[in-house]
């Protein structure tokens, strides 16, 4: 596409004193996060996605630097389609991010190599059904903007049965479109921990971490806070009790962790433990960055290698790019993209593994990935995978329901008893709009007949 240069105006007669004055109030951090966010995205929007670079810095980029203030306008972004590269620079504070191969898409905080994955075969075809017309209403519905805007559906994809009966993209995405799924990757991490602890070799749940990292030469900081019943089961059901906070502003763990670290799977245990581990839930994206660090030394072979023989080809996924941070980890919290079918596939994979029909995912790892916690008294969370229990994520729908979430909705939701999977992908500015999940999910229902 050639090399795109420019600032990004947004209001009109900027004053550059106001602009000198935020940074004075919210220091560097704030740049350096929005600098990070804007580069890594803009890198993986554009060279992994397939999509406009405008596109990306309009939908995604732009709505969430809302914490610039009057500073946003004097954000620089450039797109060098030679060198593979991204950059964005603020009031002197500047970030990059670079493809690193076809694999893997692009990291923060590395050079371009020029080598960006390819647009993904032809579509894989999924067998079809003929689908009621109330489904394609309950589909198009969830295009629909709010007044104001900000909803911004990009794809939505359903099966049944294993049939696709319905599907919709908003333009430029198409089906061959890889999307993001943010903390989808959780639920893809804790399936590829399974995958890899089947086979017997180099992992288990109770492998205990502190005595993991200190054989592979950790740096002391990981590890001389940690307790020594620590496990890698605690840090997929997100019970760890370390000190990392999910809080996404300036300064905190996880935007220091994800915009202004080489190694981000040194985050989390770097900050200590709190509590004893197993005996409180805490959301945590440090606490995946640690599982996938401690999942990828398992590997004898380079873990974009494993994943596609052990996982992409055996399902028919074409289109998977899981990225690394700047120290060549995968981002197990937040970094993998798939075309829509694709991830309709995985959701597919754990229908079938709730079933114990899936050669390749056991019914008892499956069921006990998706029963709640002890640690959360709401049970809203298993391992790694988000729960309906008790209709807390979504009232009045089956409580065996389970799902991949992930930030700006993406959603693959999992009715079992109803062979039902949905896909949800967008770049919805939340909180001030929601993704209208909830509504896709019971339109859906009622247009097969299956809501009370």
């Amino acid at each position: 596409m050639g090399v795109l240069m420019g600032k990004i105006k947004v209001a009109a007669g900027l004053c550059l004193a106001g602009a000198l004055g935020w940074v004075g109030w919210q220091g560097i951090d704030a740049a350096e996060v929005a600098t990070g966010y804007s580069a890594k995205q803009l890198c993986s929007g554009v060279f992994v996605a397939g999509l406009p670079a405008r596109f990306v810095i309009e939908r995604d980029i732009l709505p969430r630097m809302a914490l610039l203030g009057p500073a946003r306008g004097l954000l620089d972004l450039s797109v060098d389609a030679g060198s593979g590269e991204a950059r964005a620079s603020l009031l002197g504070v500047s970030a990059r991010a670079g493809v690193q191969g076809p694999a893997t898409g692009c990291s923060l905080h590395r050079d371009g190599r020029g080598a960006p994955p390819p647009q993904p075969a032809p579509v894989h075809p999924w067998p079809e059904a003929e689908a009621p017309p109330a489904l394609e209403r309950a589909v198009d519905a969830a295009f629909a903007e709010p007044e104001g805007g900000g909803r911004n559906t990009l794809a939505v994809a359903v099966a049944r049965g294993g049939r696709l009966l319905a599907e919709r993209y908003l333009a430029p995405v198409d089906a061959g479109t890889r999307l993001q799924g943010w903390s989808m990757n959780k639920s893809l991490l804790a399936t590829w921990v399974a995958l890899r602890s089947a086979d017997g070799e180099g992992l288990s749940l109770s492998d205990p971490v502190r005595q993991r990292l200190l054989a592979l030469g950790a740096p002391p900081a990981t590890t001389r806070d940690l307790a020594p019943g620590l496990t890698l089961g605690h840090l997929l059901q997100m019970e760890s009790g370390l000190a990392f906070e999910e809080r996404y502003a300036p300064g905190s763990d996880a935007t220091t962790m994800l915009y202004r670290r080489d190694a981000m799977w040194r985050e989390a245990p770097a900050t200590g433990q709190a509590r004893p581990p197993g005996a409180h839930f805490s959301y945590s994206s440090g606490d995946s960055n640690l599982a996938a660090y401690l999942w990828q030394q398992s590997l004898d072979a380079d873990y974009a290698d494993w994943v596609r023989e052990h996982f992409s080809e055996p399902l028919g996924i074409r289109s998977l790019v899981p990225e690394a941070d700047a120290s060549g980890t995968q981002v197990g919290s937040s970094y993998s993209y798939m075309t829509a079918r694709d991830w309709l596939r995985v959701g597919q994979l754990w229908l079938d593994a709730w079933h114990g029909r899936s050669p390749l995912l056991s019914r008892e790892w499956l069921r006990d990935a998706v029963a709640p916690r002890p640690s959360d008294p709401r049970g809203r969370y298993g391992r790694s995978f988000w729960l309906n229990t008790g209709g807390a994520a979504f009232p009045g729908q089956p409580e065996s329901l389970f799902y991949a979430g992930g930030n700006a909705g993406q959603y693959v939701l999992v009715v079992p008893e109803e062979e039902l999977v949905i896909v949800r992908l967008g770049l919805t500015d939340e909180p001030r709009v929601q993704p209208g999940i909830g509504a896709l999910l019971a339109g859906v229902r009622e247009a097969l007949g299956e809501a009370p």
